[in-house]
């Protein structure tokens, strides 16, 4: 029997090469993204992960919690003028992955990893301390790290998702990263 693994996803390009190596698992990919900005842009990110996903036949939930969008401004409440890569992005990244920590929690999943760590943008031992913080809060899940854009993970990605014809965004998400 595969252990359960729930992977916090921002998108289906994200999404569409780490699903390929994590077939030793029994997988979740798991949505929840209050941060983007504006709700068109989530609603297309979102119906484009949903579908993407029933195309591939995988495991997906997507949290529509909308009325969350207040609690995440009020995370980031303060850092709104950060620079991209600053606090801001990684009280983001916390908020969205404890979400991912509780959603594992809740279906008694054993570990959680993100894809957020394929984009080169994103800095990976930042999400890796993150997620091994949540690790030790949450006794029971362990935070699986991988680093998706090593050995071309994010030229396989682009590779994938445009073969795919997935939407790409030119812009992380929420309303600052837009600048």
């Amino acid at each position: 029997m595969k252990e359960k693994l729930v992977v916090h996803t921002c998108c289906g390009v994200c999404m569409s090469y780490p699903r390929t190596i994590l077939e030793d698992y029994d997988t979740v990919f798991y949505f929840y993204n209050p941060n983007i900005y504006p709700i068109l842009e989530y609603e297309r990110r979102r119906d484009e992960f949903i579908n993407y996903a029933e195309k591939l036949g995988i495991k997906i939930y997507v949290a529509e919690e909308d009325n969350d969008l207040e609690n995440w401004y009020n995370d980031i409440k303060g850092f709104e003028n950060e620079p991209e890569k600053g606090a801001r992005c990684s009280i983001c990244f916390k908020h969205r992955m404890r979400k991912a920590f509780e959603y594992a929690s809740s279906i008694n999943a054993e570990y959680v990893a993100t894809v957020m760590t394929v984009s080169p943008h994103k800095n990976s031992k930042i999400i890796e301390a993150i997620g091994n913080s949540l690790s030790d809060e949450y006794k029971k899940i362990k935070y699986l790290h991988f680093d998706f854009k090593k050995k071309e993970g994010f030229k396989k990605t682009n590779i994938i998702a445009n073969e795919a014809g997935l939407y790409r965004q030119n812009y992380c998400g929420c309303e600052f990263s837009i600048r």
